[in-house]
């Protein structure tokens, strides 16, 4: 679970640097989405993990944030509430980038805003996409 932590981190982190994605960090995030979709049930688009990496906000269907939130969850970003979990957050960014940087996005997106644990997680999501720039 530690290597799939990492690498989904990986993944969220090349996001904000657009740096090149490899296809295993590819193929992870898809693994993670399939499982949560297997979990969940649901209808998602077929390039579901694609968008949801180039932080696609239309991503906004109930199967879609559920899904974000299966997949944050079994990274540590969230908690099984959807509630944010910072000091995972914090930790994970802070391996990439500079700890002050980590700590103000943390700051920013420890919101998890929303009327249940799907929507909280996609607050997440969007907060993430939204304020990425202060690792630039």
């Amino acid at each position: 679970m530690q290597s799939i932590q990492i690498a989904f981190f990986v993944l969220l982190a090349a996001v904000s640097t657009m740096a090149f994605f490899t296809e295993e960090q590819h193929e992870i995030a898809k693994a993670l989405s399939t499982a949560c979709q297997a979990e969940l049930g649901g209808e998602l688009p077929e390039d579901f993990t694609t968008r949801m990496r180039q932080g696609d906000l239309t991503l906004n269907s109930e199967a879609a944030k559920c899904t974000i939130q299966c997949m944050f969850a079994k990274v540590g970003f969230t908690d099984e509430n959807g509630l944010t979990n910072r000091e995972v957050l914090v930790a994970k960014l802070s391996k990439g980038n500079p700890e002050e940087k980590a700590e103000k996005f943390a700051d920013i997106c420890n919101k998890s805003e929303g009327a249940n644990k799907c929507d909280r997680a996609f607050s997440l999501y969007e907060c993430y996409h939204k304020s990425k720039s202060i690792f630039d």
